[in-house]
């Protein structure tokens, strides 16, 4: 009787590709990388005038209540 490794075996009942291949596949095929998204720039950026506006409609005179 024959001993087959736990590698083997997961390989060949969960269909999963041999290591050293799928990591080569990968390298060759990459996909495009976004490292930013739009919606969240375009929403900081509104966030970030909102609150210009609000220091621009009530300046701080240095006393705080």
């Amino acid at each position: 009787m024959k001993l087959y490794s736990l590698q083997y075996l997961i390989r060949k009942y969960f269909r999963l590709p041999r290591k050293k291949l799928w990591i080569a596949a990968l390298k060759v095929n990459r996909w495009p990388v976004n490292w930013w998204d739009e919606e969240v720039e375009a929403r900081r950026k509104k966030e970030e005038n909102r609150q210009n506006k609000i220091k621009s409609l009530y300046p701080s005179n240095g006393k705080q209540k």
